[in-house]
């Protein structure tokens, strides 16, 4: 008897340590906070965010517990506020239980409103992003101040991520990470915050305490979902521990031994000559660019869970594979072609910035194969794209690159060639049937990511998406316009010569450039290279200068002056305005110019970005290059008879 209860004593002793949750709780008496002025002119600002992880062992299991903690007070100030957290939802995936949940009210008298348990409902796979609890927030109105607090105990997972920043401001965000005893890895990203090492309940823990965080803000020439400060962690099962280098390899010989094949499957004989059409000495290019046409043409990307999508017979045989596994039609295709090439996993940076010093399963969300002797890629699961650049929403972004050994290394994923996109346009503009319309012929040539953008929609919109793909083509925001002309060429996606510009050639009339001035005419004339973009933002910029990729635009504008008339206000069309880097070369800029050749205006421009990532501390010197551009757009001169 006396050992049975020594047994009991250890096993409770063991696996009964106070957890932190248990005595966490709100305040008993809530108190209504005092803001700023400028704090109240917001439509809600978080007064606290808390966010704890908290790790227990026990000996009657090998798996750690993991629960977490989430605790938010937020004030709203409008109605816009009220809208923005009257509804709380809790996240269920991953979670086996729901602990505990409360939440109540403040209104700027103090009154308490408590939640009542019975309002919680459950609903399934909201907008696919899983399972949640909601449940509505009762006796809100303006100023009020609304309190959540509920405990989850979840599936233990190796790997955890926790997001600190919103879209609001947030006075006091706190990240308590208690691993108990379990080794563990953890790391902050997009703050100069550090850890703080504090004991919880006798428990080692770190803390990590942000004061006044921005609201992350929707601008342009950003990437704002991947720009929130966030803490990503790895706590490992007892006695266990792992480096960065074995999750990695972990990952490379997993990869590796899907998408290197030994041999080629027999299917693939009878397509080759299909893919080469019986040429011999390609390059590997070509032959590259002529699988992935083929695959593009010929294969189908089905989204499901079929098992069968990840068996290459299967594959070859019904012409048909998953995002991941049309990888390995890739693969034996090359092989068979003899053309050497590497799997790059990476991710989207509009959504995630891949670190390639910290191992995130999250991040591992996009593959691209890399042709090394060629310096370029191929976007497998994007339609859209050919053999080239990586896409738009990679670059710039690092990824993982395997070879056929299963060694990998890390590199940022650049633009190769410098020229890949650019716009080249010309136009002949001429004044009609004194002065009643004015006829704008032009040509051009769109390059790289603006040629494969353009072939997508062309390919694949809907009969109203190419109508209004054909008024962006000829000229867009000038309403009035009559297309007399138009014409396309090189529209195929599927292209075997690198980088060919897709061409539209076109002619419109329009009377609305034109405004009548007593005996003369005022000439829109910035309006013909269509509507630009342009930030004239009020509030202080918060995100870095991200674009979605370096291009460049080279404009020659002719304007055809009748006899009888001169131009006058040219001066408008002078426009300078450029980004220079440290060793003063011009890496993004606008410039405008004209000169005057008989009766001929002759007009030219050039506008580039040799980047896509521009030093946010020199905001307003990139706005100004953008900004040209718009006031360009506004330019116009007066055309008047000679005296």
């Amino acid at each position: 008897m006396i050992k049975n209860i020594t047994l009991v004593l250890f096993l409770t002793t063991s696996t009964c340590f106070s957890q932190h949750y248990t005595s966490y709780d709100w305040s008993a008496k809530p108190e209504h906070h005092s803001l700023t002025k400028e704090e109240l002119k917001e439509s809600s600002v978080g007064i606290l965010k808390k966010h704890i992880v908290e790790f227990k062992t026990s000996v009657l299991s090998p798996e750690p517990r993991c629960f977490e903690t989430e605790h938010t007070i937020t004030r709203v100030n409008d109605d816009k506020g009220i809208a923005r957290h009257n509804t709380v939802y809790i996240p269920m995936y991953g979670v086996k239980t729901l602990i505990d949940v409360k939440a109540r009210t403040i209104n700027a008298k103090g009154k308490v409103t408590l939640l009542n348990k019975d309002n919680i409902k459950e609903v399934k796979n909201v907008e696919e992003y899983g399972d949640f609890k909601i449940f509505a927030i009762e006796g809100v109105e303006k100023n009020s101040e609304i309190e959540v607090l509920y405990t989850v105990e979840k599936e233990f997972d190796i790997f955890g991520s926790e997001t600190l920043q919103s879209n609001y401001l947030i006075k006091d965000a706190q990240f308590l990470f208690i691993p108990g005893s379990l080794e563990y890895d953890i790391k902050a990203y997009r703050t100069n915050s550090k850890f703080k090492d504090i004991t919880v309940d006798s428990n080692k823990a770190k803390l990590l305490q942000l004061k006044d965080i921005p609201a992350i803000l929707e601008e342009e020439y950003a990437t704002p979902n991947a720009n929130k400060i966030e803490v990503a962690y790895q706590c490992y099962p007892q006695g266990q521990s792992f480096t960065q280098d074995m999750f990695w390899a972990n990952v490379s010989n997993n990869v590796g031994s899907k998408f290197f094949p030994v041999t080629v499957a027999s299917q693939i004989e009878s397509d080759l000559a299909l893919i080469t059409e019986g040429k011999q000495d390609l390059s590997n290019f070509e032959k590259a660019s002529r699988v992935d046409n083929f695959i593009k043409t010929n294969f189908t990307i089905v989204k499901n869970n079929n098992a069968e999508l990840t068996n290459i017979d299967y594959i070859l045989k019904n012409r048909s594979a998953s995002d991941y596994s049309i990888l390995k039609a890739y693969g034996h295709y090359l092989k068979a072609l003899n053309v050497p090439y590497e799997i790059v996993i990476t991710a989207n940076r509009f959504q995630f910035k891949f670190d390639p010093e910290f191992f995130i399963p999250n991040m591992l969300r996009d593959f691209l194969i890399y042709l090394p002797t060629e310096k370029k890629y191929i976007a497998p699961d994007r339609i859209e794209n050919r053999v080239a650049e990586a896409p738009f929403n990679i670059l710039g972004n690092y990824g993982m690159f395997i070879n056929s050994d299963y060694n990998y290394y890390f590199h940022k994923i650049d633009q190769e060639d410098p020229n890949y996109s650019r716009i080249y346009r010309q136009m002949d503009i001429n004044f009609e049937n004194e002065f009643e319309h004015v006829s704008v012929k032009e040509y051009q040539e769109y390059y790289g990511h603006w040629s494969e953008t353009n072939r997508a929609v062309l390919t694949l919109s809907s009969e109203q998406g190419i109508k209004e793909f054909k008024d962006y083509l000829t000229g867009s925001g000038i309403e009035d316009k009559e297309i007399v002309e138009y014409s396309l060429e090189n529209t195929d996606m599927n292209q075997l010569e690198y980088n060919k510009p897709f061409i539209v050639k076109s002619k419109i009339t329009s009377e609305s450039l034109l405004e009548d001035a007593g005996d003369s005419y005022i000439f829109e004339v910035g309006k013909v290279i269509g509507i630009q973009s342009e930030l004239y933002q009020e509030t202080k910029r918060v995100n870095p200068i991200e674009m979605q990729y370096p291009n460049q635009y080279d404009y020659t504008i002719t304007v055809n002056i009748p006899e009888g008339y001169v131009a006058e206000g040219l001066n408008s069309l002078a426009i300078d305005n450029s980004y220079k880097s440290e060793n003063g070369e011009k890496i993004c800029k606008f410039e405008s110019n004209y000169k005057m050749d008989g009766n001929k205006i002759i007009i030219t421009i050039q506008e580039f970005y040799k980047s896509h990532e521009y030093d946010l501390t020199r905001y307003d010197e990139f706005r100004n290059v953008i900004n040209a551009a718009s006031d360009f757009n506004k330019a116009a001169i007066l055309i008047k008879a000679k005296e």
